[in-house]
């Protein structure tokens, strides 16, 4: 009974204090546009903080606060090292799997998402959104490519650190969502998956040959993994549930990544659509590995790191 009732209390509590800062963060953007005349290396700097600091303390609510048990499996990563970045979508608590990484890893301040372009009118978050540089898009290649290298163009103009995160299945992952992508999949001859829908690759595509030879050298393969105590695989928080309560041990999270050299993906834009095919293919057969038995035996063995 107490629990029902100061869940809310905490809903609201959080979430006042979330909007509180984020206001604060959005004047301090609105008044580094004032730089950006003088020094777009500074302009992008500033911003860059000013994210890092909501991402930071959401982060640190989640894992310090809510003892949110994060595990870590994979290629160990370098600190401070830009590149594009990619993973599965099940929920919200996906970009804190990315940000529970890149943390660790001196970037979480770099994080640059796809996101809705409707997104950026919302007030305070949505306009945040714009000045700190996310990649706004509609979802039509047409229109989105001219928006995309232009922005792709100031980061590179600047050898700006950064990842560069998207979610190629194009939505999160539904019951409905799964059926229909193996639909297609049947229909069209590719493989069949039962934990991650068929991803898009266009724009992946596209990211890879604009950032071939720059200072972005690198990708990083996500896959996240949820398991609750009671409802069991496949099963994570959603934003509400994060922030008002303690997650372990009710929940568990893991983390598998894998690290690629940019230069060593295939440069033939079919042969590069297979091998992202095939990176989903090895990301649903570790998730059904995982949904088995959530164990340590896998590649490279499970570690917990500390941030």
């Amino acid at each position: 009974m107490l629990e029902v009732v100061t869940r809310p209390a905490r809903t609201l509590l959080y979430g006042s204090a979330l909007f509180s800062f984020c206001s604060v963060l959005n004047v301090i953007q609105v008044f580094s546009l004032l730089i950006r005349p003088f020094s777009k290396r500074l302009f992008y700097e500033v911003n860059a903080r000013v994210a890092g600091s909501m991402w930071k303390v959401m982060q640190m609510i989640m894992e310090k606060r809510h003892k949110a048990q994060i595990t870590f499996s994979g290629d160990k990563i370098p600190h401070n090292e830009s590149a594009l970045v990619f993973g599965n979508h099940r929920s919200f608590t996906d970009f804190y799997m990315f940000h529970s990484v890149a943390a660790r890893r001196g970037m979480i301040n770099y994080m640059k998402y796809f996101a809705k372009d409707s997104l950026k009118y919302i007030p305070f978050y949505g306009w945040g959104m714009w000045i700190m540089g996310m990649l706004f898009i509609n979802r039509n290649w047409q229109q989105d490519q001219t928006a995309i290298n232009k922005m792709f163009g100031r980061i590179l103009e600047i050898q700006a650190p950064v990842w560069i995160a998207s979610f190629l299945e194009g939505s999160r992952l539904t019951p409905s969502k799964l059926a229909a992508s193996q639909k297609f999949m049947q229909s069209r001859g590719l493989p069949f998956l039962s934990n991650v829908l068929m991803p898009r690759t266009k724009g992946f595509i596209a990211c890879v040959n604009k950032f071939r030879g720059t200072h972005v050298k690198c990708v990083y393969d996500f896959t996240f993994a949820y398991y609750h105590r009671t409802k069991g695989f496949g099963v994570p928080p959603d934003l509400v549930r994060v922030h008002t309560g303690r997650l372990s041990p009710e929940y568990k999270f893991h983390v598998h990544v894998k690290r690629y050299q940019l230069e060593d993906l295939p440069k033939d834009e079919e042969k590069l659509n297979e091998w992202i095919i095939q990176k989903y293919v090895e990301k649903d057969a570790f998730l059904e590995k995982m949904k088995e038995s959530w164990t340590d035996d896998i590649e490279g063995g499970i570690w917990s790191e500390k941030w």
